[in-house]
Formats: structure tokens, sequence, C-alpha cells
């Protein structure tokens, strides 16, 4: 019996590591192609916008700090936003939504831990970061090319 309960109980741990995603919350190393990062640098300059370079290309503007809790990559939290592309076009927006930071984009992951609940940024996305080669289709509609640069503004309400 003893054995029997040993052989299922590394069964179930084998089984469980499996089907365990390890990298779903864990920060990942991405960094924007060259030729991207210099796309975005030029649009920047271009425009006069003051904005800090993160590491993996993405810019950003930090509006408001806020005072609450960070999020982590695993984080639940209530945003507001608006997505735009470098011509002005508003491609999304909402307000007070529940979103899973793991879920979004790659430039979210990065960029929204940099500041507090209450806080607001503004990122600058290359496409490697935002919906890359592939852009952004609802139905057959695109609503971003491909390899296009978004700018988010994004409140941060709530981390839950």
């Amino acid at each position: 019996m003893r054995k029997i309960a040993l052989c299922l109980s590394f069964v179930a741990l084998l089984l469980a590591n499996c089907f365990k995603d390890k990298n779903d919350c864990e920060a990942r190393d991405i960094t924007a192609p060259s030729n991207e990062k210099q796309a975005l640098a030029d649009y920047i300059s271009s425009n006069g916008i003051q904005a800090n370079q993160h590491k993996s290309g993405l810019y950003y503007q930090i509006i408001q700090g806020g005072s609450g809790m960070s999020p982590a990559i695993c984080s639940s939290i209530k945003v507001g936003f608006t997505g735009k592309l470098t011509n002005g076009t508003q491609v999304e927006q909402d307000d007070h939504t529940v979103l899973n930071l793991k879920l979004m984009l790659e430039g979210w992951r990065i960029a929204l831990p940099l500041i507090k609940a209450g806080g607001r940024i503004k990122i600058f996305l290359p496409p490697s970061l935002a919906y890359g080669w592939e852009g952004k289709k609802v139905g057959s509609t695109e609503v971003v090319p491909p390899n296009s640069i978004m700018i988010y503004d994004i409140t941060l309400y709530e981390v839950l």
C-alpha cells in the first residue's frame, strides 16, 4: 500500500510539472530589434517627445507615479487606456476595465510595473512589443496595421 501511495504521489507531481507554464509569470528579457528601436527613436525625436528609453526599446513617460501597489506580471489590474497609432488614429479605448497583466502586450508587461496604483504612464511601443508583424484584426477588419508603433496612455486605477 505504501509503495502504491508513493508511486501515485510521484505520478501526480510529474503530471503537475508537465502542465505548469513555467514562464507565464516570470519576467522575460525581450528586446526589440535594432531597426524597430531606430524607427521609434526617430519618431520620438522628430516629434520632440521627452521620454525615457527602456532597455527593451520602448519609451515611456511617467505622468503620475501613483502611491499604491506596483503590479507584478501576473497581477489583475483595473485600468483605463487609449491606444493610438503614430498618425493619431485611436484604435483602442477602455475605462475601468479589469485585465490580467500576463495576458497583455509585452510592452504593457514591461511598463506597468514602473508605476503604482493611482499612477498614469504613456508608453511608446515598437512593433515587436505591441502587435508585431501580424497587426491586429477584429473579424476581417484590420485595426492595427502590421509593424505599427503603438502609443498607449494608461491609468492604473488599482492592483487587485
